[in-house]
C-alpha cells in the first residue's frame, strides 16, 4: 500500500520533499504550518489542503512526515498524543535527533522513524534528489517498507543508521558539507586579503572545488587526494606554515590539524608521514616557544 504524507512545517525540508512526493505520485492528505499563509502556498502547489493543526494533518494522513525546525519537534508531538494511531505511522527529518524522540508516540501505537535527506536545502525549489542518500531509522518492518519505497520513488539511495548513531551520522555530514563552505571562506579570505579580485578568486575555487568532487566521485578514497602532501612535499608544507603563521594564527592550527587527519589516507597511498610529522611538531615547537 501506498501511504497518503501528511505534511507539519512547510519550510524547506517540508516544501522540498512535499512537492517531490507528489511529483513522484503519492497524495499529499494535508499540510500544516504555523503560517498560515506558507501552508496554503504548499498545499495549492501539492492539491492538497491547508489545515490549523498538527492534529487535523495527521488524523488525515497515513504518514505524517514532521519537518519542523528541530527544536520544535517535542512540541508538535506533545499536540499528536490523543490521536488514533492505529496503521498510521510519523517520521521526522531531523538529521541529529533519533527516532527516540517520538517515543511517546510510539507507546500510543505509532509507528515510528526518521528520514534525514542528505543533501543541503538552500530553498525550497529543489528539482530532484536523485542519488541522494536518505538516513532512515526506524524498528517497524511496515514503515520501513513504506519508507524504502518512497526514497526508492526519488532514486535516492537508503542509508541506514542504527539506534543511538543519529549525532554521530549527523556530525560526518556537517564535516563534509558545511565546514567545506568555511574552508571555502577561509581560502578566499586569503586570497583576496592579498589583493586578487573577488571574482577571479571565485572562478579559481570554484574550479578546484568541483575537480575535487568529481575526482572523489570518479576515483574515491585514497585516490582522490592530490596536493604537496600526497607528494610528500615538506618543502611546499614549511612555506604554508610559515605563511599562515604570519598572517592567521588560528587558520595555521587548522592546517596542522587537517594534515594530521590526512595521514590515514597518506598511509593508504604508501606515503610516509614521519617527515610530515616531523615538520609539523617542529612548528608546534616553535609555538610553543613564541607564546
Amino acid at each position: 500500500m501506498q501511504p497518503s504524507l501528511g505534511i507539519i512545517g512547510a519550510g524547506k525540508v517540508g516544501g522540498a520533499l512535499a512537492r517531490l512526493f507528489y511529483q513522484a505520485g503519492y497524495t499529499i492528505a494535508g499540510v500544516y504550518s504555523r503560517t498560515q499563509s506558507h501552508a496554503e502556498s504548499l498545499a495549492a502547489a501539492v492539491n492538497s489542503q491547508a489545515f490549523l493543526s498538527p492534529q487535523a494533518v495527521t488524523e488525515s494522513a497515513d504518514l505524517s512526515l514532521i519537518t519542523v525546525p528541530d527544536n520544535a519537534i517535542a512540541s508538535v508531538t506533545g499536540q499528536l498524543l490523543d490521536i488514533n494511531w492505529v496503521d498510521k505511522g510519523v517520521i521526522h527529518t531531523s538529521g541529529v535527533y533519533g527516532a527516540n524522540i517520538l517515543s511517546a508516540l510510539a507507546e500510543r501505537g505509532a509507528m515510528i522513524g526518521s528520514l534525514h535527506p542528505a543533501f543541503p536545502f538552500a530553498d525550497t525549489a529543489v528539482v530532484n534528489l536523485s542519488g541522494a542518500a536518505f538516513a532512515v531509522e526506524t524498528e517497524s518492518p511496515d514503515l520501513r517498507t513504506w519508507l524504502e519505497v518512497m526514497i526508492g520513488s526519488l532514486n535516492g539511495h537508503i542509508l541506514n543508521i542504527p539506534p543511538g548513531q543519529k549525532a554521530t551520522y549527523h556530525a560526518a555530514l556537517v564535516l563534509v558539507s558545511n565546514y567545506t563552505v568555511t574552508l571555502y571562506a577561509a581560502a578566499e579570505r586569503l586570497l583576496t586579503d592579498m589583493g586578487a579580485e573577488h571574482g577571479a578568486v571565485d572562478a579559481a575555487l570554484n574550479a578546484l572545488v568541483g575537480a575535487t568532487v568529481e575526482n572523489l566521485h570518479r576515483k574515491g578514497i585514497p585516490d582522490a587526494l592530490t596536493g604537496p602532501l600526497v607528494r610528500g612535499d615538506t618543502g611546499t608544507i614549511a612555506a604554508h606554515l610559515e605563511a599562515l603563521g604570519r598572517i592567521n594564527a588560528p587558520l595555521l592550527d587548522t592546517y596542522k590539524q587537517l594534515a594530521r587527519l590526512t595521514f590515514p589516507i597518506l598511509s593508504a597511498r604508501g606515503v610516509s608521514t614521519e617527515a610530515i610529522e616531523h615538520l609539523l611538531e617542529q612548528e608546534d615547537n616553535d609555538a610553543t616557544h613564541d607564546s
